[in-house]
């Protein structure tokens, strides 16, 4: 009798956490959500996503400061102290002079480097908006994933809890006529053990829950003490586009793959960069030098400029050259990397999608049907207690296998959307 009453105290308790939601320790807010729902907050509120979006607006930003001129630089000097006077800050001789020195100069890159950094600039505004898109998609397969691995274990919880409610009465209703005399001890711990272990697989399914719950709370920008209800609909079959058109679909929009021509390009961009900057940029001046010069109020042009005799940016140039070629050879790295996924997801969808195919309709309904028959008919004693529980683990196990397979299903037409760039799958 004391075995069973624990067995009731885990049952209510894990009624109460899961689906009461009420937990112990707090309370939950209970947050029913569909996958249009989810897309929709999942846009608007991951937090991830808010802050790459800045990645977009700083890259602009610096590509617009390099595209500005050099400012040009004014210098004035003036008299510290003027012997004639013997005063500080005098700059007005005998004769009338005044003693200042003004020079404006300009810098000019005259290599083409100011252009060719604005295009280098460039280049990495889009590469922030394939890193901001790339993030957006893996964000969004990891959302579908999560949410449709909720709404499995959740249905899993759901069976597994009328289970236990049935096994649970068939336990006090055997332990009573043992009690009697009536019935092998035995046939109590065989009954006590199939309970505990839809327990074990409950408690495995609820862990998974936490799990997915914790990415989701993350994704969608839920508070901590947020309860979600996954509301899934699996499509039952579906037409796969020709192979090639998935291929196709991926060279032309993965972002990721966009994001690493982006790289090839920048680099290519680097390398003109480092060409321009071996040759020196010049600066022109001009310069007004009042008493102080040997010619009263000289006017004065300049022009400077460093000599390559050491260093003209060879190394620079060098590893730009690197860089590039690195470059291609992570495109083409790249390019077998997306196409071997796209073979991957397109032939796992295929299989599955036959798979489910052909199984029969009716299938699901026959599972519940028998395992209704199966407690009236052992309630009853018209079944022995092995073929009782050899048809609980039956069903179980269909239930379980069909749950997963559906959830296979759809999480494979969201991978084979995933690998394509697009939602080439509604």
């Amino acid at each position: 009798m004391k075995l069973s009453c624990v067995f009731v105290l885990i049952s209510v308790f894990i009624t109460c956490s899961l689906f009461g939601q009420e937990s112990p320790v707090f309370s939950q807010d209970t947050v029913n959500i569909s996958i249009p729902d989810a897309e929709q907050r999942f846009v608007s509120k991951n937090l991830s996503l808010l802050m790459s979006q800045y990645d977009a607006k700083i890259a602009r930003a610096n590509y617009l400061q390099a595209k500005l001129w050099y400012n040009p630089n004014l210098y004035y000097g003036t008299t510290l102290y003027n012997q004639s006077d013997k005063k500080f800050f005098d700059n007005q001789y005998p004769g009338g002079e005044v003693d200042n020195t003004i020079q404006l100069q300009q810098l000019l890159t005259i290599g083409g480097r100011h252009s060719a950094t604005a295009k280098l600039a460039k280049v990495g505004i889009a590469q922030a908006q394939f890193q901001l898109a790339d993030l957006l998609r893996s964000l969004k397969y990891q959302m579908y994933t999560d949410l449709s691995d909720l709404f499995s274990n959740q249905a899993l919880i759901k069976m597994y809890l009328s289970e236990e409610t049935k096994l649970k009465h068939l336990v006090d209703i055997t332990q009573q006529l043992y009690n009697k005399g009536n019935a092998a001890g035995e046939d109590v711990i065989r009954l006590q053990a199939q309970y505990q272990g839809v327990v074990a697989q409950e408690i495995t399914s609820q862990q998974s829950i936490n799990s997915d719950e914790q990415d989701l709370r993350i994704l969608l920008a839920y508070p901590g003490k947020t309860y979600i209800v996954a509301k899934v609909t699996i499509p039952v079959s579906i037409q796969i586009p020709a192979y090639q058109i998935l291929v196709d679909s991926a060279k032309k929009n993965r972002p990721d793959l966009m994001l690493a021509f982006a790289g090839l390009d920048y680099q290519q961009k680097n390398l003109k960069l480092q060409h321009a900057s071996s040759i020196p940029d010049l600066t022109l001046g001009i310069t007004n030098i009042g008493a102080g010069s040997v010619i009263p109020n000289y006017w004065g042009i300049s022009a400077s400029m460093d000599l390559p005799i050491f260093s003209r940016n060879q190394w620079n140039v060098a590893s730009a050259h690197y860089g590039t070629s690195q470059a291609q050879i992570n495109d083409s790295l790249i390019s077998l990397t997306v196409e071997s996924q796209v073979t991957t997801s397109f032939v796992n969808l295929y299989k599955l999608n036959n798979q489910l195919s052909q199984i029969d309709a009716q299938y699901e309904q026959n599972l519940d049907e028998m395992m209704n028959n199966a407690f009236n008919n052992y309630e009853k004693r018209y079944i022995s207690l092995l073929d009782f529980l050899s048809e609980t683990t039956t069903y179980i196990d269909g239930k379980t296998n069909l749950l997963n397979l559906r959830t296979q299903y759809f999480n494979a037409i969201h991978n084979l959307n995933y690998t394509t760039g697009i939602d080439i799958i509604k």
